[in-house]
This record gives structure tokens, sequence and C-alpha cells, in this order.
């Protein structure tokens, strides 16, 4: 008997799934616009669109545009785009169904061997706290020694991947590859997902894996739509990891390892600054990394109220300026952690930007020495 429309929906889903993590985008792509004499840059196609129906508007301009690690398409002489199945039915005039069936027989994946009954990667790699309902995550924390070893082999197993995206995705906010670098941050395609799973497979007791919160109940890798990797540094040893989805839309936009924040971010790079030097205290990863690329000290916290107590003393001979984000938590958390460090006898700065400091940088030429001006009154203030 022949299935039903919403018979065929999960197994069209799971051939797409399928296709996408199995497709070569490059390969895919460039065997339409061959002749087209595309241009590469780094992991994006620029080409003229190849596209029957669009016939073309852009007279013979390069106006068609591939991101290459993602598969997505846009066509900007006719404002279309999509991924690569949506590519595959408008080159070739068909329906959704019979691209993903056409394309699945490309690969040699075989419908019939979908099992549509399972759950897609998105379910099977989300944390255990997304699905508590179904399993039993492990309450067992990992030891301290064994967390860093996991973090060290994910990022070296991860940076041994292509890093394109995440290069452009940083760039766009104002950090270039020399930053990132130094901060050690690394990424995973989604395609090379599966890879990244065996090797770390490879490498630890599933036990292990579960307990650093890097795998889940289900034995998936946990960081499946989390792949910008943030590690925090102790003594030049990563010792924790927070990770952020590139990907529009899709919340949480960040991912974790089990287990609190062990310590404040870029904490390395305080070792080597004399006493009484100037540090900033800012929220989260870019704005900590915006400062470092522009020759400023700087600690993140995760979250205008992620200070912790005992971190204070790691900044007490230091002059310490707090650039929170200037929203309402930030205002607060600015009152409140200057209470914390007069309890102490240190004194604590406080600016109040127009932004939050990447935004701050990105927009404005003399950002660098407005910050340094807006510094010196700021800490002549008793």
């Amino acid at each position: 008997m022949e299935q039903s429309k919403a018979d065929r929906k999960p197994v069209l889903r799971a051939l797409c799934e399928a296709i996408k993590a199995r497709i070569d985008y490059r390969q895919f792509y460039l065997r339409f616009c061959r002749e087209e004499r595309p241009t590469m840059s780094g992991a994006r196609l620029q080409t003229r669109c190849p596209i029957p129906a669009h016939a073309h508007m852009g007279k013979g301009q390069p106006s068609f545009s591939v991101d290459l690690a993602r598969g997505l398409f846009h066509c900007f002489s006719r404002d279309e785009g999509g991924d690569a199945i949506h590519f595959y039915e408008l080159m070739h005039d068909v329906s959704f169904a019979r691209a993903v069936n056409e394309m699945a027989r490309e690969l040699n994946l075989d419908p019939e061997t979908q099992d549509s009954r399972q759950p897609s990667l998105a379910f099977a790699s989300a944390p255990d706290a997304e699905t508590a309902d179904y399993f039993e995550p492990s309450t067992t924390p990992l030891a301290a020694e064994r967390m860093g070893c996991v973090c060290e082999k994910f990022l070296e197993v991860c940076r041994e991947e292509d890093q394109t995206e995440a290069v452009n995705y940083l760039a766009r906010r104002g950090l270039d590859s020399k930053t990132v670098r130094g901060a050690g941050i690394s990424y995973f395609p989604r395609r090379a997902y599966r890879r990244v799973m065996r090797r770390m497979q490879e490498a630890f007791a599933l036990e292990e894996l579960q307990q650093s919160g890097l795998f889940n109940a289900r034995a998936h890798l946990t960081f499946y739509r989390h792949r910008l990797l943030f590690p925090f540094y102790v003594e030049k040893r990563a010792v924790y990891l927070q990770a952020r989805t590139t990907a529009a839309g899709v919340e949480p936009r960040w991912h974790n390892l089990r287990g609190g924040v062990p310590a404040l971010y870029n904490i390395d790079a305080l070792d080597n600054l004399a006493s009484d030097a100037i540090v900033y205290l800012v929220e989260g990863f870019t704005d900590t990394l915006t400062l470092a690329a522009h020759n400023f000290a700087a600690v993140g916290l995760v979250g205008a109220g992620g200070l912790k107590e005992e971190w204070i003393a790691s900044l007490a001979r230091f002059q310490v300026v707090a650039a929170l984000d200037p929203d309402t938590a930030g205002e607060r958390a600015a009152v409140r952690y200057r209470e914390m460090f007069a309890r102490r006898g240190l004194q604590l700065a406080c600016l109040k930007l127009s932004s939050d400091v990447n935004e701050f940088f990105r927009h404005r030429p003399s950002a660098a020495l407005e910050l340094a001006l807006l510094t010196e009154t700021a800490l002549d203030v008793p």
C-alpha cells in the first residue's frame, strides 16, 4: 500500500538529515556552476546564477553566492535563497519530495533504511536536561583533572576540522584571526559531527564523556547545534568549555559542559601584568576578546551576574574597571559588584557605555581613545 503524505513526512525529514550529513557542498554546487567560472574566497563561492527560472535578472553579473560551510545559497538579483535541497528543486523544477529522493539516490541513501521512528540528530544530541522525561542523566561530576583532559582533546579534534565558518563569523564581529587563535577558539562544521563524536569515543570511556556533559545519556555528542567553542584556560590549560551557535534563530544560543564556570574568562591574560595595571571586567567572550584585540587587559563574565566572591582575590592587585552591558541587568550587577569590592577594601570603577563593548568598538573609529578617556575619569571618582 502506498504511503500517505502524512506517513512520508517523517521519512523525508530523516532523508534531509542524512543528505546534509553526507553531501559535499563544494562538489555539489560546482557541478551546476562549473561553466560560469565561479570565484572562491575561503568557504564562499561567487558566480553568475545558474538557476533556469531566474533567466537571468543579474544580466551576467556574479550575483549568486554560496556559503559552502553551511550549504546555503542566495541569488541577490532575484533575492531568493535556501539550502541545497531547495537549490536542487529550482535547478530541476521538481517538488521538494522529488528533490529529496533524487538527491538521496545520488548519495546512495536508501529511503527504506531511514527509520522515521528514530529521533533526528538534533533530538538525539540534545543535552539530557532538555529530554529529562526520557533519560535519567548522570549526576556524578567528572574530576577536574579528567575534565581538563576531555576539554583539551575535544579542542584538538575540532581544530583539525575546517575553521572557515568560525573565522568568518567572528570577523563579522570585529575579531581578527590572531585574536581568535590566541584565545584557543575552535570549531567544527556540522558535516563533521559524527567524525568528531567517533574520535572522542575512541579517546575516552563513555561514562567520562557523559559525566563531563560532552555526551548525553543516548551516547551522542551534545555539541551539535553549538559548535563554536570558547575554552576557559587556567594556568595555560583548558578546564571548561562553552559553545555558541552560529545560526540565527537557535535558542538557547549557548551550551556548556556540566558544572559551574570555574574561573573568569581570559584569567590567564593577567599573569604577566604589572600590579596596579588597569583590567576591564566585561560580559561575555566577544567583549573580552574585543578589548584584547585592542591591547586592553580584560576578563569576562558569563552573564552580568556571573562574578563569584572567590574570584575577586585574583583581581585585588589591579585597577579594575567594570564595563558591563548598558541594560538593567548590567546596571544592577555593577552596583552589587562595587559593594562586593568595597567589603574587601577595594575600589571598582564603573563605565557607562552607549552599547556593549563589542558594538562600541565596531561602530566608533575612535573607540580606543574614548575608552581610555572614560576610564581615566572613572578611576578618579572616589
